[in-house]
């Protein structure tokens, strides 16, 4: 019986090493994905110049800031009047409920759709606090999801109304 030649060795150990990488691969359990879109702010403790609405809105907006203070992250979102960071609640032609945008490394618009809100919220409070906690999830870099999570868009924006364990992991991996 001939020798193996020593490339036909090689060969057979390569495709031996990937075998048994593959079947570890496979007992392992995949890590969760974290859900960042990128497009937030570089910090997660975000000044918003102060709005002024009635109370109807005032309550739940104030409360969408104070969702995300209460979480054990390092989100914390306050008003101040030095900031260039706005919250605007007004009635928009479009069809959605809230809009996040940046204008700057440590700057936001968010923008909340009056008109959309009151033709569809059955519980007017939840949510409004559920669109802006979402908004406010997309400054601290949070991408839409499908998981329990408050960045899920099909969630129940009548109920769900503060960060889901995902989310705050989410926020604590990015910051």
């Amino acid at each position: 019986m001939p020798f193996p030649r020593p490339t036909a060795i090689r060969s057979s150990i390569a495709a031996a090493t990937l075998v048994a990488a593959l079947v570890a691969a496979q007992s392992v359990p995949a890590r969760a994905l974290a859900h960042w879109n990128g497009t937030g702010q570089i910090i997660a403790r975000i000044s918003i110049y102060p709005y002024n609405y009635n109370s109807t809105w005032m309550s739940p907006l104030d409360r969408s800031l104070s969702n995300w203070n209460v979480t054990a992250s390092p989100a914390y979102f306050y008003k101040d009047t030095l900031s260039s960071s706005t919250l605007t609640v007004t009635s928009y032609s479009d069809t959605w409920y809230g809009y996040y945008q940046a204008c700057g490394t440590t700057c936001m618009y968010v923008r909340v759709n009056s008109r959309t809100i009151n033709r569809d919220a059955s519980n007017f409070s939840n949510f409004v606090t559920s669109v802006v906690v979402h908004e406010l999830g997309h400054a601290l870099n949070l991408a839409h999801n499908d998981l329990t999570s408050i960045m899920n868009h099909g969630r129940n924006r009548n109920s769900m109304t503060t960060p889901q364990s995902h989310d705050v992991a989410d926020v604590n991996a990015y910051y």
